[in-house]
């Protein structure tokens, strides 16, 4: 029976998220009635769309779906059309439940251009916007998440993309904060973990990463 097989058959129905290596499964019925143009799918269909979907989605958008919390955004216009913009990027900034911070960036972002109709290809915005998800069926059926409604758009001409390298750390640090045994020790921000330990994890999960993104 394969692991897909186990895991319906335990949170089938149920009001469950799942993690499933770096995707996430929402089991919950009522999850279906929040996908735009999911409006006709089964659930079997959703379950089997979720779980196709489960590693290809924008990771840092479905932080702020799930976490609940108001994030904010920077990117850079790349391109303008009629009705739309597209971001060459989108620096994403947010909170998790526990009140841990997190930070990541995705890479050419769609909007409707509702909202930032004063701004110019090239310019930096700083906003914040509502994080939905919707069906994607160009290329089969998908799930993932994108931006709407954006609202407080303002330029920042000072504001220096930090580097893919650096947002690869700050997820693996985040990472090692979430395997450490030190952890419910901590207190506003103070690691008492070993320092030597924990810059060799560091290190290793890194050379570890960049390795996968060569393949």
């Amino acid at each position: 029976m394969s692991d897909w097989t186990e895991l319906k058959k335990k949170f089938y129905g149920k009001r469950f998220l799942v993690t499933v290596g770096s995707g996430v499964i929402n089991f919950s019925p009522d999850a279906m009635k929040e996908i735009v143009g999911g409006e006709r799918l089964s659930y079997d269909e959703y379950l089997e769309i979720e779980w196709r979907s489960r590693e290809s989605k924008r990771t840092w958008f479905e932080c702020c779906y799930y976490e609940g919390v108001e994030c904010g955004f920077i990117g850079e216009i790349e391109k303008i059309s009629k009705g739309n913009i597209c971001f060459k990027y989108i620096r994403v900034e947010g909170m998790y439940s526990d009140g841990i911070c997190f930070s990541g960036k995705e890479n050419h972002v769609w909007m409707e251009r509702r909202g930032f109709e004063d701004f110019q290809k090239g310019d930096k915005v700083r906003f914040t916007a509502d994080v939905y998800k919707y069906l994607k069926t160009g290329n089969g059926k998908y799930f993932d998440y994108s931006l709407r409604d954006p609202y407080d758009a303002e330029r920042v001409d000072d504001y220096e993309t930090p580097k893919d390298d650096e947002l690869l750390m700050q997820a693996i640090d985040q990472m090692v904060c979430e395997v450490c045994m030190f952890k419910e020790h901590c207190y506003m921000g103070m690691c008492i973990a070993n320092e030597k330990w924990r810059d060799t994890l560091r290190k290793t999960l890194f050379a570890e990463a960049k390795r996968a993104d060569k393949k």
